[in-house]
């Protein structure tokens, strides 16, 4: 199995993103048992935890991958690096706009019927539009990293 330095590249960003990203919305879960306040405070500290540990990770692991692989990271992206980028960002667009629509429509719901959010304890997330956004952001950022993957693979 030969890959790529582009293909390395994205499996670093997917496998950090899914990691760091995925034990932050678990924690952030658990949040809506929490008083209001707390549950705030705490999301601002997963998040800036996220935030940090994503930058860090990208910097330390993809500086290494180029380090490593100097004559292809100065390459830049060919025709094939292009078109599954193209690829994989079609696919990424479409779950980030669904996500959005979705997220319209849970506060126009929660405006029309704030009762709803009293039934559930995952409704009651702190932030909650903005933890849906991100969700959607970061789905679409795994949906296109693993497209663009997948023509990877299905090329070779």
């Amino acid at each position: 199995m030969n890959m790529s330095f582009r293909e390395k590249s994205i499996w670093i960003s997917l496998i950090a993103t899914l990691l760091i990203f995925g034990d932050y919305f678990l924690n952030v879960i658990s949040l809506g048992v929490l008083p209001a306040d707390a549950a705030k405070t705490a999301a601002l500290g997963l998040s800036l935890r996220a935030l940090f540990l994503i930058v860090i990770v990208e910097i330390i692991f993809q500086g290494m991958l180029a380090v490593s692989n100097r004559k292809a990271a100065e390459l830049g992206a060919d025709e094939r690096d292009k078109l599954f980028e193209y690829k994989g960002n079609n696919f990424g667009y479409t779950v980030l706009a669904i996500g959005v629509f979705i997220s319209l429509g849970g506060s126009v719901l929660l405006e029309i019927n704030p009762e709803f959010i009293a039934q559930s304890n995952l409704l009651k997330v702190p932030l909650l539009t903005a933890h849906i956004l991100l969700f959607s952001f970061i789905l679409s950022e795994v949906v296109r990293f693993s497209a663009q993957l997948y023509y990877y693979r299905r090329c070779d």
